[in-house]
């Protein structure tokens, strides 16, 4: 991942690029024919400069998160990884660290599996 900017990875970049060409269909065979790759030139480039500036150790998180989601389709675990995230940014006052941690972790689990039901992957 070294070579890699901003939050998206590359394989990731090139799966929405994909995902992009399939739905927009143009009619013009020539803008059809190049509008792949310039999907793939978009996507990476406002990943490249604008995630970029997320510090670390959140980039990372975020990336993890993202791939656990968008590509290995793992909803649970994105789940305890975003919910792990949460809880070095927020902390709710009277409850204890782990207990805090399991309410971020079934919030995050509630999210994933309505957007499951009602099909957006």
């Amino acid at each position: 991942m070294g070579t890699e900017k901003g939050i998206l990875s590359r394989e990731l970049e090139g799966k929405l690029a994909a995902k992009l060409d399939e739905l927009i269909v143009f009619k013009n065979g020539i803008l059809e024919a190049l509008d792949g790759t310039a999907f793939r030139i978009l996507i990476t480039g406002v990943d490249d400069n604008a995630a970029d500036k997320i510090p670390e150790p959140y980039k990372t998180q975020i990336r993890d998160i993202l791939n656990e989601i968008l590509i290995n389709t793992d909803y649970e675990s994105a789940s305890q990884k975003a919910a792990d995230l949460y809880h070095l940014l927020v902390t709710i006052p009277g409850l204890d660290d782990e207990l805090e941690r399991q309410i971020f972790i079934q919030v995050f689990m509630m999210v994933a599996h309505l957007l499951a039901s009602i099909g957006v992957k």
